[in-house]
């Protein structure tokens, strides 16, 4: 069999496509655009892994002789056709989850990596707008490949996730040395420790830390860590996106912020009293779907995909201040994409992107918990997996409502949402579920 070309070999962003709307190739990818399982290039093996999967919806997609393996924590429609079906450990499985969206996809001669922010549901391919991050990698079966930081990450994750080692395996056939993102995943704590079968060093926040850390994107607190932080000065600005919030607080706030610089809280000195920034100091915006902008949606899908309780958002706690508006590309539609956007700098041009299935959450991203006098770790509640993007720029559009566009790379990035910094008004409050 020819060489497969590959199409996105040095990776792309896009939106899912939504039904109705014109939809362009450089900015949005259907389903069926993303596996590209056809009868000349047939997917041979293929990893889903979700929050909530139909089966019989993802499975009508792709070519019967493909052997599929299935991660997911809600499954619906299963289907008669033969799978392998998979389930982390959940040390409190009622009230942890299996959050991980990912698409791992063989085919003769290469292998398509694919995080999502999305479920494989209907809805979340035709009426709600997600994100996708997708790289193509060449496999060569009489070939193995040296391990680099992404293959040796996306190992880790997949052991995590109790894959089978055979599946794992077969990444050793596989080049990543032009592999452009670096991933950050979170696995679930079990009690004041953590799962006994972590493979990473470092989760979520702290990850997200080391990565930033190791981008160098932050050249005014150059040389500032998280044991010395006399000095430190605010340089970036986050917009995060996300479908569900949280407890969310302004320690936690904080730690996220700090994290962006690329300082590790778990490290910070004074264990008892964890470091908290002035609030002036944090500038995050967390956007999120007023009660109006879900009232006035086209589709009928809030209930089943924006997540904030009512006593998160009134407690006393909560950083309402923080709450920015979220406008989506598509008017009258829902976003539920997770999201991250951070510049640096006096003119806030250039940063990093996060894209995955972490929604702006302790849940998510972690939360320190601090216990006698030396003891601290950071508690995750769930697994997920998403990347990191270097090498962002952001332009001002120069209109009125001094929207911002996204390049990666020099390349737009086609993003579900506009990027307009609007702090909701006095009379607008989220849209509250759950």
């Amino acid at each position: 069999m020819p060489d497969h070309k590959l199409v996105f070999p040095h990776g792309a962003v896009r939106r899912t496509q939504m039904r109705g709307t014109r939809n362009s190739p450089h900015e949005t990818l259907g389903l069926n655009d993303i596996l590209a399982d056809t009868p000349e290039y047939p997917i041979q093996y293929a990893l889903f892994t979700a929050y909530h999967m139909d089966e019989q919806y993802l499975l009508r997609h792709i070519n019967p002789t493909a052997e599929v393996a299935l991660i997911a924590q809600h499954t619906t429609n299963e289907t008669v056709r033969h799978v392998t079906r998979l389930l982390p450990e959940l040390p409190k499985p009622d009230v942890q989850l299996m959050h991980t969206k990912l698409m791992l996809l063989y085919y003769a001669n290469s292998m398509r990596f694919v995080v999502l922010t999305g479920n494989f549901i209907p809805n979340d391919w035709t009426v709600v707008q997600n994100s996708v991050f997708v790289q193509d990698f060449h496999r060569n079966h009489d070939k193995v490949f040296p391990a680099n930081e992404f293959s040796t990450t996306l190992a880790y994750a997949l052991h995590d996730l109790g894959v089978p080692k055979g599946f794992i395996a077969m990444m050793n056939n596989v080049d990543f040395s032009l592999a452009v993102a670096r991933i950050v995943t979170s696995v679930p704590s079990s009690g004041d420790k953590y799962l006994g079968q972590r493979n990473m060093d470092e989760y979520g926040v702290e990850r997200l830390a080391s990565i930033v850390k190791s981008l160098g994107v932050d050249k005014q607190n150059h040389g500032i860590n998280a044991r010395n932080i006399d000095g430190f000065a605010p340089n970036a600005r986050l917009y995060c996106t996300g479908s569900s919030l949280g407890p969310m607080d302004d320690k936690w706030l904080c730690d996220m912020y700090l994290a962006a610089h690329g300082i590790n809280h778990s490290r910070c000195a004074h264990p008892v009293n964890p470091l908290v920034l002035p609030w002036n100091m944090v500038d995050i915006g967390v956007a999120f779907p007023t009660q109006k902008q879900v009232d006035q949606s086209l589709f009928n899908v809030a209930k089943e995909t924006v997540y904030l309780k009512p006593q998160y958002y009134y407690n006393r706690e909560f950083p309402k201040t923080s709450l920015v508006c979220l406008r989506p590309r598509v008017a009258r539609t829902l976003v539920h994409a997770k999201v991250i956007l951070a510049s640096f700098g006096e003119r806030q041009r250039d940063g990093w992107m996060y894209l995955g299935s972490h929604n702006f959450t302790p849940a998510a991203w972690g939360r320190m918990r601090v216990g006698g006098k030396i003891h601290r770790e950071t508690y995750f509640n769930n697994y997920e997996l998403g990347v990191v993007l270097d090498s962002i720029e952001f332009r001002s559009m120069g209109n009125d409502q001094m929207e911002i566009d996204v390049f990666w790379n020099g390349r737009k990035v086609g993003l579900p949402f506009r990027y307009v910094w609007e702090p909701y008004s006095r009379d607008d409050v989220p849209y509250l579920n759950g």
